[in-house]
C-alpha cells in the first residue's frame, strides 16, 4: 500500500494525472446528491464534446431505453447516475489530455485503446453480477490502468527502461521490478488515486486486486469479490482484443475457461466478446484512438476444431502452481525445468524459510521440498505451513535418499502427503505429479460445489428479500408505498421520541392532477408521476423516507429535521416543480404542488397524528391557493 505521505508528495509534484477546469467543477458539483441539475447541466454543456459522449453512453445497450436520448436533461442524467457523471468527466479528460507524454517506451495509443476495450468488456460483463451501474462499470474499466499511465509520467526515463526490459507495462510480473525499483507499483498508484478522486472504496481495492484471479471462495461470496473477477476478465478479454493469429485463438480459448465462472452461457460468450468490440471501436472512434482490426469472435469460434477424443487418451489435468524447495542449486533447477515442460507454473526457494516467506505471499498449489536443509529443514517447514490457515490445502511433497520405515512414518506424520526417493526418476514425479493434480482438483470441485450451494442459499434469500421490498414499494415510481409508512413510521416515531429527537412531515400534493389524467391520459400522467418521484428523491438524504401515498398524493418524513429545516426543503421541492415543465410524449406541462409541514410535538401522541396535522396544513395550502407550502400551527 503507497503511504499517504508518498501519494501527496508525489501529488505536490504536479506529475500525477489529474482533473482540470471544467471537470473538476462537475466533480465538485456532482458530490453532492442535491445539486440542482439545471446548474450540473449548465456546466456540462459548456463542454458539447462531454455532452455527446454523456449521451453514447446513455444509449448503449446497458440503459434500456423505448427512444433514444437526445439531449441531456434531468431525466437523462439521472438516468445515468451523478456518481457515473462525475467519474466519466474524469475519465474523459485524462483520455483528452494524456494522449502522449514523455516517456517515449509508453504507447500511450495502445494504453488508451487497451483501456477503452477495458471499459467496454467491464460493462457488459458486469451485467452478468449486477453489482454497480453500468456507467460507473465502463469507467472503473477504464480507470483500472491508470497506474501504469501514472508510472510513465512520474518516472518516464526510468519506467521506459524498465518496458523495455520487461517487453511491456501490462507484462506479468511488472509490480515486484516496479517495487524494486520505485518503492511502490502501479497498482498501488491506482488505489490512491482512485481514492483521491473520491471513488467508492469497492472500486479501489478491485483495482489494486484484479490482475491476480480471485480466489473461488472470496470471488463467488462477496461483491467486492465479484468485482474483483469481473474486472480481471475484462482486462483479459482487453489483451486477447489487441492479440493476433494464434496468440489470439490460444487466449480467447483462456478466456472462455475463465468466464465460466462469471456463469456465462458459452453458447452466447462470443457473440458478448463482439458486442464488446463494437463498443471499443465506437468509443475509439469518438475519442480518435486508433483500434486494429481483427476477426470476430463468432469467426473465431467457428475456425476452433472440435475436440478430439481418441482412444486411450490420457487424462488431462490442469496445471499447477508449484514451489520447489531445494538447498542444492543444480537439483533446485533441473526440477524447475522439468516441472515448466510439464507445463507448470515454479517458482523456487533455496531454503525453508524462504519457502515459507513465499508461501505466505502467494500460496502455491502443491510444494515439493527436500528434508536436509540449512535455516529450516523440510519437517518443521511441513509443520509450519499446514498451521497456516489455508495451509490443509496445500498438497505436499517430500524429497528423500532414506526409505526406511521410521523415516517415512516421521514424514507422513509431519503432515506430508506423498514422498520421492532421489535420486529422481522423471517418469515417478510425473506420476506422483498427477495423483497430486487428481486430488488437488477434487478439493477445487468440492469447493466450487460448496461455494454454488452457498450462492444458491444467498439467491434464495435475496428472492425473499425482494419479495418483501415488493409488497411495500410502489410498482409506478419505486418509492415505499402506504402500507409500509403504515408499518414502519410508528417505529420511527418511537425512535424519535425516545432519543428526544425532533421529526417532521411533508403531506405533498400536485395541484390539478386529475386534469393531466382526463385531458391526456394515464400514461402521461403516470410519467409526470415517475419524474415527481425523482425530483423527491434529489431533494432527500438517505435517511428520509419518501412514500407514496396514494395517487398524486406522497408523504415525506425527515428525521432529526425540525420545522424551519423541513418547510426549507418542501419550498425547494415547491419552486423546483414551478420553474420547470415535465417534458413527456412530446407535450410540455407545468405543474405545480401543495405542501403541508408539521413537526412533532406535545400534542402529537401517535405518528399518525403527525401525518394528519401535516395533511390539515396541505388542506389550507389548497384552500389558500395552491402552488404554497403552508405548515401546522
Amino acid at each position: 500500500m503507497l503511504e499517504a505521505s508518498k501519494f501527496n508528495e508525489l501529488k505536490i509534484s504536479g506529475n500525477l494525472p489529474s482533473p482540470k477546469g471544467t471537470v473538476l467543477k462537475i466533480m465538485e458539483l456532482s458530490e453532492h446528491n442535491n445539486v440542482p441539475l439545471p446548474e450540473l447541466i449548465a456546466v456540462l454543456n459548456t463542454d458539447p464534446v462531454m455532452i455527446g459522449r454523456l449521451l453514447k453512453l446513455a444509449n448503449s445497450a446497458s440503459f434500456v431505453r423505448s427512444r433514444p436520448a437526445v439531449a441531456l436533461t434531468p431525466d437523462v442524467l439521472m438516468s445515468i447516475g451523478l456518481n457515473a457523471v462525475r467519474q466519466i468527466a474524469l475519465t474523459f479528460a485524462l483520455v483528452a489530455e494524456h494522449h502522449r507524454g514523455e516517456c517515449q517506451q509508453f504507447d500511450y495509443n495502445l494504453h488508451w485503446s487497451r483501456a477503452l476495450a477495458c471499459g467496454a468488456a467491464m460493462q457488459l460483463l458486469g451485467q452478468q453480477l449486477r453489482i454497480a451501474p453500468p456507467g460507473e462499470l465502463f469507467t472503473i474499466g477504464i480507470l483500472s490502468s491508470i497506474g501504469q499511465l501514472a508510472m510513465a509520467t512520474l518516472h518516464p526515463v526510468e519506467y521506459g527502461a524498465l518496458i523495455q526490459a520487461q517487453g511491456s507495462p501490462y507484462a506479468r510480473g511488472m509490480t515486484r521490478q516496479e517495487e524494486s525499483r520505485f518503492g511502490y507499483h502501479h497498482l498501488d498508484i491506482a488505489g490512491a488515486l482512485l481514492r483521491d478522486w473520491g471513488l467508492p472504496a469497492m472500486f479501489c481495492d478491485a483495482v489494486r486486486q484484479h490482475e491476480d484471479l480471485p480466489p473461488v471462495d472470496v470471488a463467488e461470496h462477496s461483491r467486492a469479490g465479484r468485482l474483483a473477477l469481473c474486472l480481471h476478465l475484462a482486462s483479459r478479454l482487453a489483451d486477447v482484443c489487441l492479440l493476433e493469429g494464434q496468440a489470439r485463438a490460444h487466449g480467447y480459448e483462456e478466456l472462455k475457461k475463465q468466464a465460466c465462472r462469471l456463469e456465462v452461457d458459452p453458447t452466447h460468450f462470443p457473440r458478448l466478446c463482439d458486442e464488446v468490440v463494437q463498443e471499443w471501436r465506437d468509443w475509439s472512434a469518438q475519442l480518435s484512438i486508433s483500434t486494429p482490426r481483427q476477426e470476430s469472435f463468432s469467426l473465431l469460434e467457428r475456425r476452433q476444431p472440435a475436440p478430439a477424443e481418441p482412444a486411450g487418451a490420457e487424462e488431462e489435468l490442469p496445471a499447477l502452481h508449484i514451489l520447489v524447495v531445494e538447498d542444492e542449486a543444480s537439483q533446485r533447477m533441473m526440477l524447475q525445468r522439468l516441472l515448466q515442460i510439464l507445463g507448470h507454473q515454479v517458482d523456487v526457494a533455496a531454503n525453508g524459510q524462504e519457502a515459507f516467506e513465499l508461501v505466505q505471499k502467494q500460496p502455491p498449489q502443491l510444494v515439493i521440498t527436500d528434508l536436509a536443509m540449512p535455516e529450516m529443514d523440510g519437517m518443521e517447514l511441513i509443520r509450519r505451513l499446514r498451521a497456516l490457515p489455508d495451509g490443509r490445502q496445500l498438497y505436499i511433497i517430500v524429497l528423500t535418499i532414506l526409505d526406511d520405515e521410521d523415516n517415512l512414518a516421521a514424514v507422513f506424520s509431519s503432515g506430508a502427503d506423498d514422498f520421492i526417493s532421489k535420486p529422481i526418476p522423471p517418469r515417478i514425479l510425473q506420476a506422483r505429479l498427477k495423483a497430486g493434480q487428481r486430488i488437488i482438483l477434487e478439493q477445487q470441485n468440492l469447493r466450487q460445489e460448496q461455494a454454488r450451494l452457498r450462492r444458491h442459499l444467498e439467491e434464495l434469500s435475496i428472492d425473499n428479500r425482494l419479495a418483501q421490498e415488493a409488497a411495500q414499494t410502489d410498482g409506478l415510481t419505486g418509492l415505499y408505498n402506504r402500507h409500509y409508512a403504515m408499518r414502519y413510521l410508528p417505529q420511527i416515531w418511537e425512535e424519535a421520541r425516545l432519543a428526544q429527537q425532533p421529526l417532521s412531515a411533508l403531506m405533498l400534493d400536485i395541484d390539478h392532477f386529475k386534469v393531466v389524467n382526463d385531458e391526456h391520459g394515464h400514461d402521461v400522467g403516470d410519467n409526470i408521476l415517475q419524474q415527481f418521484a425523482g425530483i423527491l428523491r434529489l431533494f432527500c438524504r438517505r435517511t428520509d423516507i419518501i412514500c407514496r401515498f396514494g395517487g398524486e398524493e406522497f408523504l415525506i418524513i425527515l428525521p432529526d429535521t425540525r420545522l424551519d429545516t423541513a418547510i426549507q426543503v418542501a419550498e425547494r421541492i415547491r419552486a423546483t416543480l414551478a420553474s420547470r415543465n415535465l417534458v413527456t410524449a412530446g407535450l410540455s406541462l407545468s405543474l405545480t404542488v401543495s405542501i403541508g409541514v408539521a413537526e412533532n410535538q406535545a400534542q402529537h401522541k401517535s405518528v399518525e397524528a403527525l401525518i394528519k396535522s401535516a395533511d390539515q396544513a396541505l388542506y389550507r395550502a389548497k384552500r389558500t391557493g395552491r402552488n404554497r407550502v403552508e405548515a401546522a400551527p
